[in-house]
């Protein structure tokens, strides 16, 4: 993977996308513009916003879960080494007749259908939701651990995509803030600001706001 993007761009592509699915794909293309994206199969394209997200923070994504039994709460490290590498999948019925794992454009393209995805990801004539099923890969789906006091077991359910953008949507406050100080104060365009290293965009940001970066 090329070099991370600044935070500032990438939580800038949030708003290029209308819904979940939409905003990862404008964030990967902001991180990894080649090959698209959002034509990766859909395991793929979620452990590579992991990783975007884990090198432009510096810290792997984390999920804290309540005990249900004592009400401790544990933190869940949700890393792109803890989730393992991804091979693409596909389903064969017989030879010719069978489908392939979706990607982000098939899922927005189906638009929550299933048998229009199915439509879209089938190979000849036949494949089934069954078969559908069976190339699922993406990073969506119940979490199992124990409890850090009790050793109870903990289970949640997971959806990366809605977890990353979540904490990417956490520092936009603070993202937007920074930028406006720099273009009232400086003029700059948002692109160039946007493109600056995150270290030195704080830094800069809290010279104009006359604080100690």
């Amino acid at each position: 993977m090329a070099a991370a993007p600044g935070l500032a761009r990438l939580v800038a592509a949030l708003d290029d996308g209308d819904g979940l699915l939409a905003q990862a794909v404008a964030v990967l293309r902001a991180a990894v513009p080649e090959p698209d994206p959002a034509y990766l199969p859909a395991g793929t394209a979620d452990r590579l916003l992991l990783a975007v997200h884990e090198r432009a923070t510096g810290r792997p994504l984390e999920l804290t879960v309540a005990c249900p039994a004592c009400g401790a709460l544990t933190t869940l490290p949700l890393g792109r080494a803890a989730v393992g590498e991804h091979h693409e999948r596909s389903a064969w019925r017989r030879p010719g007749v069978g489908v392939r794992e979706p990607s982000y454009a098939d899922l927005l393209a189906a638009g929550g259908d299933p048998h229009r995805l199915l439509a879209l990801c089938r190979v000849g004539e036949g494949a089934t939701l069954d078969d559908l099923a069976r190339v699922e890969g993406s990073l969506c789906g119940p979490l199992r651990s124990s409890c850090c006091d009790c050793g109870a077991p903990l289970e949640a359910d997971v959806d990366v995509v809605a977890l990353v953008l979540r904490a990417l949507s956490g520092l936009r406050f603070d993202i937007d803030r920074e930028v406006h100080l720099l273009a009232s104060r400086y003029g700059w365009p948002l692109a160039v600001i946007e493109s600056l290293p995150d270290e030195r965009r704080r830094r800069l940001a809290a010279l104009v706001a006359g604080t100690t970066p």
